[in-house]
């Protein structure tokens, strides 16, 4: 079993209704064989663009265990209800946020280094001072002197 996050947004004009709704959603997980760890409960809040002619709606994030046939049938459940405005299923491949890379370790191991970091070698290696080394003149010209007149 893998685990899944499913956010659901429903219709704000449900009300209380809303939990009864969720609870049928995770008897859709059980009954196909998957375990609902927590459902948080994000409250009502306003839409960023009205959906279906709503400005809020009730915000739920379902967290659980299934299989993907599981979420196949969870999120056509989703798809029917019309008191569903949006929702959309995560696969979560980690607990807790990532480690915190090094980046400077991580170039030493891959080779790349940082723009400033080039040499001249290395542009000369791809041919692009080829090009600057015939348009650049040979030595710089001399400082004008300054003549008081």
């Amino acid at each position: 079993m893998r685990p899944y996050e499913t956010m659901v947004v429903v219709s704000g004009a449900v009300g209380e209704e809303s939990a009864s709704l969720m609870d049928r959603f995770e008897a859709v997980v059980r009954s196909e064989g998957g375990t609902v760890a927590t459902t948080h409960d994000w409250g009502r809040r306003k839409l960023a663009y009205p959906i279906r002619r709503q400005s809020d709606g009730h915000y739920y994030l379902m967290e659980y265990q299934a299989e993907p046939g599981a979420v196949r049938e969870l999120e056509r459940t989703l798809r029917i209800t019309e008191d569903v405005l949006r929702f959309i299923s995560v696969q979560q491949e980690h607990t807790g946020l990532p480690a915190e890379r090094e980046r400077s370790a991580e170039r030493e191991r891959s080779g790349d280094r940082h723009r400033s970091e080039r040499t001249l070698s290395d542009f000369r290696s791809t041919g692009v001072t080829e090009k600057l080394e015939t348009d650049a003149p040979a030595t710089e010209p001399a400082p004008k002197e300054k003549t008081d007149a």
